[in-house]
C-alpha cells in the first residue's frame, strides 16, 4: 500500500468560487453543469463556504452497507465505485453519517470522490489553497500545529 493522502480543507481560505464542482465535474462527466460533482461547497446564510467531499473512513460505513462490491478501496486505500456492480439500492448514501456519498437516481450512479486516481482535479482547481492533497501524516501535523498556534495566541490574550 502507499502512503495514504487526504485532501485537507482549509474552510478560512475558500473564497466560494465553485472551482472545485467544476474541475470535479468536468473531469467525471466533461460538462460542468448539470452534471453533479463528487464535492460540494456548501454555503452558509451568514456568509462563507466551505468544500465537502468524502473522507475515505478507515471503518467505512458505505463500505461495509454495499452487498455487490461496488465500492471497493484500493491500495492507496481511497473507496472507488465501480458502477458495472452497482445495483442502485442507495444503501451506501443512506448510511454515510457526513452526506458525502450520493446516489444519483438519474444519473444511475454513485457520486463519491475517488481522488481522481491520485491527482484531485478539485485542489488543481483551487486557486486559494484552500484545498490540498497531502500525506497524511503531513495533514495531521499541519492540524496540530494550526491548533498549537490557536492555544498559543489565546495564552497571550490572558
Amino acid at each position: 500500500m502507499t502512503t495514504p493522502k487526504t485532501i485537507r480543507v482549509s474552510p478560512h481560505k475558500c473564497i466560494g468560487c465553485l472551482n472545485c464542482e467544476l474541475g470535479c465535474a468536468m473531469r467525471d462527466w466533461g460538462e460542468f453543469f448539470p452534471s453533479p460533482p463528487k464535492i460540494n461547497l456548501v454555503f452558509f446564510k451568514d456568509g462563507g463556504g466551505v468544500p465537502v467531499t468524502c473522507f475515505q473512513c478507515d471503518n467505512a460505513p458505505c463500505l461495509a452497507v454495499c452487498q455487490t462490491g461496488a465500492l471497493a478501496r484500493d491500495e492507496s486505500g481511497v473507496i472507488a465505485s465501480d458502477p458495472r456492480r452497482c445495483v442502485g439500492c442507495g444503501a451506501c448514501a443512506a448510511v454515510c453519517p457526513f452526506g458525502n456519498v450520493v446516489y444519483d437516481r438519474k444519473g444511475k450512479r454513485v457520486l463519491k470522490c475517488d481522488q481522481c486516481g491520485g491527482e484531485p482535479r478539485c485542489v488543481k482547481a483551487c486557486p486559494s489553497g484552500a484545498l490540498k492533497y497531502e500525506d497524511d501524516t503531513d495533514a495531521v501535523k499541519a492540524r496540530r500545529e494550526a491548533f498549537a498556534r490557536a492555544l498559543k495566541a489565546a495564552g497571550e490574550l490572558s
